[in-house]
């Protein structure tokens, strides 16, 4: 199957409605974060001693992840734009750029909400050491648990075909 750009065109500036974090911000989330990242600043470790409950700002994506199982049909527009380009082969993916604005604390025990925009994506395939594919860029914006807006962000993500290694 082609990737048909023209219909792909059509979700350009349409955002998703309002989705709901899977899980609420969590101390064991932030913890395992911490660890994965070797992030050991002792002033941050007694700040959550001390029962300071914000999470680190660049956590914030982590309650944006869809669920891996089970798999469900596309039903937001950059849902759909992704499954367009895996449907027509560019199925890897490789986060390129990312802005990111924090505008408030995420606090421990907030259930985060977000929308997604499809911002724009390249014109035509674009060839990457990677392989060949094309650049989608999505506009995020993080709400909290009142809906005041927390985090905007702008991620840039590589959607490609790997490129065959030679025998």
């Amino acid at each position: 199957m082609s990737f048909n750009a023209s219909e792909a065109a059509k979700l350009v500036g349409v955002e998703s409605g309002s989705m709901r974090a899977l899980d609420k911000v969590s101390k064991s989330d932030i913890r395992h974060w911490c660890e994965v990242l070797g992030d050991a600043d002792p002033d941050y470790r007694a700040k959550i001693a001390a029962g300071v409950k914000a999470a680190p700002p660049a956590m914030i994506m982590v309650w944006a992840q869809p669920p891996l199982w089970p798999p469900k049909e596309p039903t937001e527009p950059h849902e759909k734009l992704l499954k367009m380009l895996d449907d027509a082969g560019y199925d890897a993916t490789a986060g390129i750029a990312l802005e990111q604005e924090f505008k408030a604390p995420v606090r421990i025990g907030d259930r985060l909400s977000y929308k997604v925009k499809v911002a724009g994506f390249s014109k035509g395939e674009e060839q990457t050491k990677m392989g060949k594919g094309y650049v989608v860029d999505l506009h995020y914006t993080f709400f909290d648990g009142s809906g005041k807006a927390v985090s905007t962000q702008k991620y840039k993500v590589l959607k490609f075909r790997v490129m065959e290694l030679a025998a």
